[in-house]
């Protein structure tokens, strides 16, 4: 093993090439599918930020299950090798210790190609539940004089599961949903005490991994490096529309998007302002019981789309993490009115970045008036975007990454001396 030579003041003159002389350090990134359209979601997203940054400042190499369709751009310190996906049936997981989400990924075939190219690889970093499987037999072959091999997760997962748990009211359903919150949590903590190092979404996440296993953890947020609305003035001119963006292809997801619905209609939001449900997702089920509101689905510009947005309603009273849409909200310039459980964690300051509420209901009671409040509107957006701005720099996230796995093997390395 040996240590990472780089830090985060290091500069590059090119795919990995640290300023002054210093050898350039290179990465292996494990995951589900290279994180490009046509797959959409908060995760891809996630990795997509991560996963860039980090090539800035040493070649990245990706490793991933073929997709059909996904077609990754060309971005610099960056390629990515595709192994073909063996499909299993959902139900096989019943009979296994791991959760549905990881269960179906379990390959020998990728774990072998993994130990190959984690070879002389600087640092390994295994991202997503999906994808921890691999933890414990890739340390294991790896040896002690690996590199460091990094879990990065995306939310606490178990936490989530809880929630889903609660929420749900069918027994059946919830029973299933408690057996498989239990194995998400085993596969969690097993992965974690594992690994070299553990990474996460926010800095709650981050203390709750630390009172789990004895492993570092360091939080890393997205950053953002799409369209940026540089000015934007809400007036009467601006449609009187609400949207709730985000994909609804988990089933937290589509619980969540019930929630809100029930609730809203329950207050008659729909009748005094338009509501939009925006991202991809399955609405046919939703669309003859709430017939007020405007499925619109999958947007192909999502950008120029907010551009006639008045707000953005945050919903989410089910799962943690960093919601990477606000974000997106944020640059784009629309003003949000939030569960303040949604935003926790994100650095967003309630009543100065976004406007919070306790509970669904009050949620639905107050988007009508705010809506009907420009000014309020304008200083929110300004806020927000301000904020955005200064935190969530493309570069910030591959030099937290690059240095948490310097000091994973400089760690490694001085245990290794001191056994010798």
């Amino acid at each position: 093993m040996h240590a990472i030579l780089v830090s985060s003041d290091a500069e590059t003159t090119g795919a990995g090439c640290i300023a002054g002389g210093v050898r350039r350090v290179t990465f292996l990134w494990l995951t589900r599918f290279t994180p490009y359209a046509p797959l959409k979601g908060g995760a891809y997203d996630y990795t997509r930020s991560l996963v860039e940054s980090l090539a800035r400042i040493g070649p990245v190499e990706g490793l991933v299950f073929a997709a059909p369709g996904v077609a990754a751009p060309e971005v610099p310190g960056l390629t990515w090798s595709a192994i073909p996906a063996r499909s299993k049936p959902a139900i096989a997981s019943l009979a296994s210790r791991l959760p549905n989400v990881a269960f179906r990924n379990v390959d020998a075939g990728y774990l072998g190609e993994a130990v190959r190219r984690a070879r002389g690889k600087d640092a390994v970093f295994v991202d997503f539940i999906a994808m921890a499987w691999i933890v414990e037999p890739l340390v294991a072959a790896l040896g002690p004089d690996g590199p460091p091999v990094i879990v990065v997760t995306h939310n606490h997962e178990y936490a989530v599961r809880r929630q889903m748990v609660a929420s749900e009211r069918k027994f059946a359903r919830r029973q299933a949903l408690r057996l498989d919150a239990w194995k998400a949590a085993n596969l969690e903590r097993r992965a974690n005490r594992a690994a070299a190092g553990v990474t996460a979404i926010t800095e709650a996440d981050a203390e709750a991994f630390r009172t789990e296993t004895d492993r570092p953890c360091v939080a890393v947020p997205p950053s953002y490096s799409d369209a940026i609305r540089e000015a934007r003035e809400i007036g009467p001119e601006t449609p009187m529309t609400a949207c709730i963006l985000g994909n609804r292809t988990s089933y937290h997801k589509i619980m969540v998007l019930e929630h809100t619905l029930a609730a809203l209609a329950a207050r008659g939001v729909e009748r005094e302002i338009s509501v939009d449900i925006v991202g991809a997702g399955d609405f046919a089920p939703y669309r003859k019981t709430y017939p007020g509101f405007n499925f619109i689905g999958f947007v192909d510009d999502l950008f120029r789309y907010l551009g006639q947005v008045r707000l953005a309603l945050m919903t989410d009273d089910i799962g943690g993490g960093f919601k990477i849409r606000a974000l997106s909200l944020a640059f784009a310039r629309v003003p949000i009115l939030a569960l303040e459980a949604a935003m926790h964690g994100m650095g967003f300051v309630e009543g100065t970045h976004y406007i919070g509420a306790g509970t669904l209901e009050e949620l639905a009671a107050m988007a009508p008036r705010l809506m009907a409040d420009p000014a309020r509107l304008n200083a929110l957006q300004e806020a927000a975007f301000a904020h955005a701005s200064t935190e969530f720099d493309p570069a910030v996230p591959g030099r937290r990454l690059a240095d948490f796995a310097q000091q994973l093997g400089a760690h490694q390395l001085g245990a290794e001396r001191a056994g010798a």
